[in-house]
């Protein structure tokens, strides 16, 4: 059997495991999501309408759609490939066969599940890639930086950032908010790009795991408070942890050493940003979910995303090139802190209604 056999042979034993490969052919009836058709209909409609929307998602469990589930999927096979040889771009050699599937595990941080004698599966939580896309849309049209006059009011934003982190926290991972609609030129340009960086930041920390022989001294941790009940995943502790965010900040960095000056002060912000917003959404959905009472899944396994977020922020402050390169990662942060009155007061008047 020659290597590429082999590495074939390890691949569809790995993608035997993935959730996505079982689903059966996509339904005509339940295979799209509401979604508003401008953007002055976002949150307009009447108070009682909209807390029951929120309501429902917690009260009423959802089916997995399979042709979402597949969308993602296509995402993540289109992205690993990428990660995989970033990682040979910086240096780094995986010598072990490395497949992602989309999950609900119930985390923003993908789960490694090593299959011994075959490879490393990670798992990449199906509901956090909604939350990343929805928020980076929501952003993009409510800051006016981005075009003016903004697309969404101060009230309108609110709203829609309760939705996307109520279908977060209680959607199991198959609920998406309802869908936003579409956006062009910056806007679109930037989403697209930063929703990019920022799972090709999760796929290679886990990445990072397999390459630093984190996986070799890990011990299994098992959590029944998953979406889909009891899951397994590797424990590596908190100095692996962060290890693995350094490598993966690096692989990135890496993509931008052949761009001009003034393309890396474009490209770089956007790629800072990306990478921390998965931990500024993980110490923000954390934090609420604490306020609400909700289990957070393999919590402990990694350090707190306030204290990743000063690790990684200090050593990509010492990599990067372009003099504003933290400036836009800032701006987000800013941005989501000030959100979070918003979202709280929709999640008290939701355990009002319900009460």
């Amino acid at each position: 059997m020659t290597v590429e056999e082999l590495r074939a042979r390890h691949v569809a034993l790995l993608r035997a495991r993935r959730v996505v490969d079982h689903l059966d052919a996509p339904g005509a009836a339940d295979e799209h999501t509401e979604g508003y058709r401008t953007w002055t209909q976002v949150a307009s409609d009447p108070l009682t309408r909209r807390l029951a929307r929120l309501v429902d998602v917690r009260v009423r469990p959802a089916a997995y759609r399979p042709a979402h589930l597949r969308d993602q999927q296509r995402t993540l096979d289109a992205l690993q490939p990428e990660v995989l040889h970033l990682a040979r771009a910086a240096g780094l050699r995986p010598t072990t066969p490395v497949l992602a599937g989309v999950f609900p595990t119930g985390t923003l941080d993908g789960l490694s599940v090593p299959v011994p004698g075959r490879g490393v599966l990670v798992l990449v939580d199906t509901a956090a890639l909604d939350l990343l896309g929805g928020v980076l849309k929501i952003m993009t049209g409510a800051l006016p930086h981005y075009g003016t006059p903004p697309l969404l009011t101060a009230s309108q934003t609110s709203y829609a950032l309760a939705e996307a982190v109520n279908a977060y926290l209680y959607g199991n991972g198959a609920v998406e908010a309802r869908r936003l609609p579409g956006l062009s030129g910056q806007r679109l340009a930037l989403v697209g790009l930063m929703s990019r960086r920022a799972t090709q930041f999760l796929l290679a920390h886990e990445v990072a795991h397999v390459l630093a022989g984190h996986l070799v001294h890990a011990r299994r941790r098992t959590d029944p408070d998953t979406p889909v009940g009891a899951l397994d995943a590797q424990e590596v502790g908190w100095s692996r942890e962060h290890e693995a965010d350094r490598l993966a900040a690096t692989m990135l960095l890496h993509t931008l050493d052949d761009l001009a000056p003034r393309e890396l002060d474009v490209h770089e912000p956007c790629l800072v940003a990306a990478v921390l917003l998965v931990l500024f959404l993980h110490e923000v959905t954390d934090r609420l979910a604490g306020e609400l009472g909700l289990a957070v899944p393999f919590a402990g396994t990694h350090p707190p995303p306030v204290r990743r977020v000063r690790s990684l922020v200090g050593h990509v402050a010492a990599h990067v090139r372009s003099p504003r390169a933290l400036d836009l990662a800032a701006d987000v942060a800013t941005w989501l802190e000030e959100q979070l009155g918003g979202v709280r007061d929709w999640f008290r008047r939701v355990d009002e209604a319900m009460a």
